[in-house]
C-alpha cells in the first residue's frame, strides 16, 4: 500500500514540476517578448563599443543594415565577406544551439528545447524574417525535434525536407538569390563537414562563387583567404553580441563588459576588410550566364560523386 501510495506522489509532484515548468516558459516568453527591444539592443552595443565596431556587430547579430553603407560596403563586397555583417542562417544556428544548450544545462534538454524554441521565434522576429533566417530556423527546428522523439538526425535528409517546406509554402522563393546562396553554402558544409573549418570554408566559396557573380557582377580572388582569415571568429563575436546586448538591457555595465570583450576581433576583422579591399588584383569583373553556371554545378556534382563511389 505505501509503496503504492509513494509512487502515486511522486507523479503527482512531477506532474506539478513539469506544469510549473511549462507556466516559467509561457512566462518568459512574454516577458521576452515585450521587454526585448531591438532598439534598446543597438544602444547597448552602441554604448559599448566604438562607431565601426558597433556597426558591424549590430549587423552581424541583430541584422541591422543602416551602418553597413558607403565604402566599408564595397570593401566586404570586394573581399567576399559581404555575408558576415548581416544576420544568415548560420549566425541563427549559433545563437540559437548556444542558447539551448546553456539553458539544458540548468532545466534539462527537453524542457530547454520547448523554452529555448519560443526564444529563437522571438529572435527571428526581431531581426526580421529574411530566407536565410526561415531556412535556419526549419534546419533548427527538425534538428531539435529528433531530439525529442529520439529519432536519428540526417543532416541532408533533413535539408531536403527544409527545402521542400519553403517551397510549399512559397514557390516563387526559387527567384531569390538568397535561397540559392543559404541553401548552396548549407549543402556545402554537410558535405564538407569532415574537413575542418577552413576546409569547408574553401568549399563554400566554391559552391556560392557562381551565384555571387551572377548577382554582383564580379569575382574576389582572395574570397577563400578571407573567409578562412576571419570565419573561426564569427561564432565567438556572434555569441558575445547576443549575450552582451541581451544582458546589457537590464545591467548595462554587465552587457559592456561582455562587449568589450568583442572589440579586438571586431577590429582585427576590419582590418582584414580593408587591407583585402586595397589589392585592386584581387577582384576582377566577370559575370557568370546561365549555362556556366549550371555546368560549374554539374562538374561539383559529377565530382562528389566520383568522390563518393570511391
Amino acid at each position: 500500500m505505501f509503496p503504492e501510495l509513494g509512487r502515486k506522489l511522486m507523479r503527482n509532484w512531477q506532474i506539478k514540476l513539469e506544469y510549473k515548468k511549462v507556466m516559467m516558459i509561457i512566462l518568459g516568453w512574454i516577458l521576452a517578448y515585450f521587454l526585448i527591444k531591438k532598439q534598446d539592443l543597438l544602444r547597448t552595443i552602441n554604448q559599448a563599443l566604438p562607431f565601426q565596431e558597433a556597426n558591424l556587430l549590430a549587423g552581424m547579430v541583430w541584422g541591422e543594415k543602416s551602418g553597413m553603407k558607403g565604402e566599408f560596403y564595397n570593401q566586404l563586397v570586394k573581399t567576399g565577406l559581404i555575408h558576415i555583417v548581416v544576420v544568415s542562417g548560420a549566425n541563427l544556428m549559433i545563437v540559437g544551439k548556444s542558447l539551448i544548450e546553456n539553458l539544458a544545462k540548468f532545466i534539462g534538454r527537453k524542457t530547454a528545447i520547448i523554452g529555448g524554441g519560443g526564444m529563437i521565434l522571438i529572435y527571428v522576429n526581431l531581426v526580421g524574417w529574411q530566407i536565410p533566417v526561415v531556412r535556419a530556423l526549419l534546419f533548427l527546428g527538425v534538428y531539435y525535434v529528433a531530439q525529442i522523439l529520439g529519432r536519428k538526425f540526417r543532416s541532408g535528409r533533413a535539408l531536403f525536407l527544409v527545402v521542400l517546406m519553403m517551397f510549399l509554402a512559397d514557390f516563387e522563393v526559387y527567384k531569390e538569390v538568397s535561397f540559392w546562396l543559404s541553401i548552396l553554402a548549407f549543402g556545402a558544409v554537410i558535405i564538407n563537414q569532415k574537413k575542418g573549418i577552413w576546409g569547408t570554408t574553401f568549399w563554400v566559396n566554391i559552391f556560392i562563387l557562381p551565384i555571387l557573380s551572377l548577382t554582383f557582377g564580379q569575382i574576389s580572388l582572395i574570397s577563400p583567404l578571407t573567409n578562412m582569415a576571419v570565419l573561426f571568429l564569427v561564432e565567438i563575436v556572434s555569441v558575445l553580441g547576443f549575450w552582451g546586448s541581451i544582458l546589457g538591457i537590464m545591467w548595462l555595465n554587465l552587457g559592456k563588459i561582455i562587449l568589450s570583450l568583442s572589440y579586438p576581433m571586431l577590429r582585427y576583422l576590419i582590418e582584414i576588410v580593408e587591407i583585402g579591399s586595397k589589392w585592386q588584383w584581387a577582384t576582377i569583373n566577370f559575370k557568370f550566364n546561365w549555362e556556366m553556371l549550371l555546368g560549374w554545378y554539374l562538374i561539383l556534382g559529377a565530382y562528389w560523386y566520383e568522390k563518393k563511389k570511391v
